[in-house]
């Protein structure tokens, strides 16, 4: 069965590899991202996840799975997205710092085979530790460009790593796929991994 992952994240693309696909088409849901604020802040990354996997299951025909994600980043309940230039993410920065904040990833996997339609959608929440950075440090890690398509100008692999002080929960899912998840539903769903 083709499976397609309908995300560009090079995370993401490492990740589906890691759990041993190597035979997947990347396919970008060009969706104009938008948050409902009157949804929960959990029900909108889900949201989100599910109108990026059902535009490229749309533009698909077959038997297929199509795995569409998004990750937010929450603290006190105000969302932080990709940042839209180095200030906004400076901005976000000092606000994450010395703090523990949640790690949103929202994922949902639709299944056509032999002509009916599964579709599974999942969430999965992961607090983050970060340490308290100075001034130079923050502008250490903007210096890498690394910090502009990630969802709170962060990420807990690359050179980030030494300001995370802990996690808890899903790992991956943390870097944007849950593994663990994906394998269970698409098992589940009665596809192979």
């Amino acid at each position: 069965m083709k499976i397609i992952l309908a995300s560009q994240s090079p995370r993401r693309k490492a990740l589906i590899e890691q759990m041993g696909m190597k035979d997947y088409e990347i396919i970008v849901s060009q969706i104009t991202e938008k948050m409902d604020s009157n949804l929960e802040i959990e029900e909108q990354v889900k949201q989100l996840s599910y109108q990026k996997a059902k535009v490229v299951f749309d533009q698909t025909k077959g038997d297929r799975i199509v795995i569409g994600a998004d990750t937010i980043v929450e603290k006190n309940k105000r969302i932080y997205g990709k940042p839209k230039d180095r200030e906004e993410a400076q901005t976000m920065l000092k606000q994450l710092k010395n703090s523990r904040v949640n790690v949103i990833t929202g994922m949902t996997v639709l299944m056509q085979n032999q002509g009916k339609t599964i579709e599974q959608v999942d969430s999965t929440t992961t607090e983050i530790y970060i340490k308290d950075m100075t001034e130079k440090e923050i502008e250490k890690w903007l210096n890498t460009g690394k910090a502009m398509d990630k969802a709170g100008a962060f990420t807990i692999q690359d050179e980030f790593c030494v300001y995370i002080e802990k996690i808890v929960g899903d790992h991956n899912a943390a870097i944007g796929l849950s593994t663990s998840k994906l394998y269970d539903i698409i098992s589940k769903m009665g596809g192979k991994v």
